[in-house]
């Protein structure tokens, strides 16, 4: 198996992107309750806009480099690459994070005043532990670069204070949702490329 980073000089016509949740629930005449049994899973489609044949061979290349749903594909939200907030420099977790964590205390040094938006993304490990997080609400740092951000999911697993903390381009890792990959032409143009993806971690 192999980690195949999605080449941002591919053209991109839509993105959605989601999250798929893990849970059930319970309904009878006495009411309903919803219990989650695993943490979410962020999901997402990558469609391609109609091109010249000429110019399709990196889909192409891509859809037969993910050889089904063997390999996986490295992917950020491209809708928001980067924070909308302005802390940037070298973030690290100020505190351990437990497990099961929504609330992070992260540092940047030089950073202070700075912010993290509602909707923004971070990044947190590698392989096995890589998790992408959303912030759920707006926050400024302190004075000495700090900053306390509650987000979405929950960690899966804990970390360590000084834990680098990605914020350009956090990668999820996905998988394929199905095997089958393929295009059409029309005329001169190659057309229909399109990946359905499922966050799997699992190497």
């Amino acid at each position: 198996m192999a980690i195949i980073t999605f080449p941002d000089t591919l053209g991109v016509e839509s993105a959605p992107w989601g999250q798929q949740r893990n849970d059930i629930s319970f309904r009878s005449a006495f009411g309903a309750q919803g219990v989650e049994i695993a943490l979410p899973l962020w999901v997402a489609t990558l469609q391609a806009p109609p091109d010249l044949e000429r110019r399709s061979g990196g889909w192409k290349v891509l859809g037969l480099q993910l050889r089904g749903q063997t390999n996986q594909l490295a992917l950020w939200d491209l809708a928001r690459p980067v924070p909308l907030g302005t802390m940037r420099g070298s973030m690290t977790l100020n505190a351990s994070a437990a497990q099961g964590a929504t609330t992070l205390s992260i540092v940047a040094s030089g950073e202070a005043g700075k912010t993290l938006l509602k909707a923004d993304y971070l990044g947190l490990g590698s392989g096995l532990t890589q998790q992408v997080i959303m912030v759920m609400s707006d926050a400024t740092s302190d004075s000495s670069g700090v900053i306390s951000v509650t987000v979405e999911p929950g960690l899966r697993n804990a970390f360590s204070a000084g834990a680098a903390v990605t914020w350009n381009k956090p990668k999820t890792l996905f998988r394929r949702v199905n095997s089958k990959f393929g295009w059409e032409y029309r005329a001169a143009r190659a057309e229909g490329f399109s990946l359905d993806l499922i966050e799997d971690w699992r190497i």
